[in-house]
């Protein structure tokens, strides 16, 4: 970056030093945010002029930042042969562009279904690389009219974790013996989400109670069924009076919880994700929309509780599928590495 000590720059620190009051954050070092800001906004001064980028940045915040120019010198200087980020806007994008500018191999990792990320990921000069979660986010990408961009259906490495292990079997026979689970029994987790009410949409979440007497409900009509509530650790309750089939969580981790389970039906919580990809049914009620997921083909929607009752009654649910549409969960780490590996040496 050239040195900033002309005229053009004189107003920059005082101006900074007043806006980073704000921007403090416990888990990133004040002099970290003061890097951040002062290389972005350089780049909007270089760009723009000093005037209309402090326009930018109080308008916008630091999501005027885009400092593809820094970047493109940070490239040229340390001359890497790939280049790896997340799909996060900014900084990361800025990079990307920059690699694609100079000729530089660059991969993008992204996580989940890329809805908010399109907005840049569309907009031309992307990554070489692209490597998503599963065939239908590959091919909504390509309808939504990314091209350019090669993609690679990898899944996520921060979901390896939740590969099915082969001590897991032993640790569900000898939880469900500790809890007095028929070996037969078809055990339905509810993880509850971290409100008890969305402020954010319309519709209302359920009580711990109307889930426990739709639970019995079922349990009534087929006893090979019971369940487990499991209180999010901000919201707790009791056991529902009237529960005979179910009970609380007594304590388990994520993975033990679904461990032990056969069936996940889920409103809000994130165990809904994690648990298809760990390979169990989920059924989603109420607010599929807004949990992405099951668009994707990880969870059977149901517009109520009574619709899951349903689905589960005439066991209209069914495991996410392990193909080339959705790859095995603990392999996402090795596929993006082998790419990066490949990429880097050509």
């Amino acid at each position: 970056m050239e040195n900033p000590d002309t005229e053009v720059y004189s107003g920059i620190i005082p101006y900074l030093s007043s806006f980073l009051q704000d921007q403090q954050h416990p888990n990133i070092l004040p002099r970290e945010t003061e890097a951040y800001f002062k290389i972005g906004f350089f780049d909007l001064v270089r760009e723009h002029g000093f005037l209309e980028a402090r326009k930018l940045l109080d308008s916008l915040g630091r999501k005027a930042f885009k400092p593809v120019r820094a970047m493109e010198e940070f490239l040229t200087r340390t001359a890497p042969d790939c280049v790896v980020t997340t799909t996060s806007p900014r900084f990361e994008h800025a990079l990307l562009k920059a690699a694609r500018r100079l000729g530089i191999p660059s991969i993008a990792v992204s996580d989940l279904f890329l809805l908010n990320e399109r907005e840049w990921i569309l907009e031309g000069g992307y990554a070489e690389h692209l490597t998503v979660l599963n065939r239908q986010v590959a091919d909504d990408l390509y309808n939504a009219g990314l091209r350019g961009t090669e993609i690679h259906i990898t899944g996520n490495p921060a979901f390896d974790s939740l590969s099915p292990l082969p001590e897991d079997q032993k640790r569900r026979a000898e939880l469900r013996t500790q809890l007095k689970i028929g070996k037969n029994s078809k055990l339905i987790l509810w993880p509850s989400p971290a409100v008890t009410s969305t402020p954010l949409y319309s519709k209302q979440l359920l009580s711990p109670s109307q889930v426990s007497a739709a639970f019995e409900e079922l349990c009534a009509d087929q006893p090979s069924f019971s369940y487990m509530l499991r209180p999010h650790p901000n919201a707790p309750y009791s056991l529902p009076a009237g529960a005979e089939k179910g009970f609380l969580d007594p304590g388990f981790s994520p993975r033990d919880a679904l461990v032990i389970s056969d069936i996940v039906c889920v409103e809000l919580s994130t165990m809904g994700l994690q648990a298809a990809l760990y390979g169990l049914p989920v059924i989603c009620v109420g607010f599929a929309k807004e949990a992405v997921y099951p668009q994707y083909g990880l969870a059977k929607a149901a517009s109520s509780i009574k619709e899951a009752i349903a689905i589960l009654k005439a066991k209209a649910y069914s495991s996410p599928l392990r193909s080339e549409d959705m790859p095995e969960p603990g392999t996402a780490t090795q596929a993006i590495v082998d790419l990066i590996y490949e990429i880097g040496t050509r």
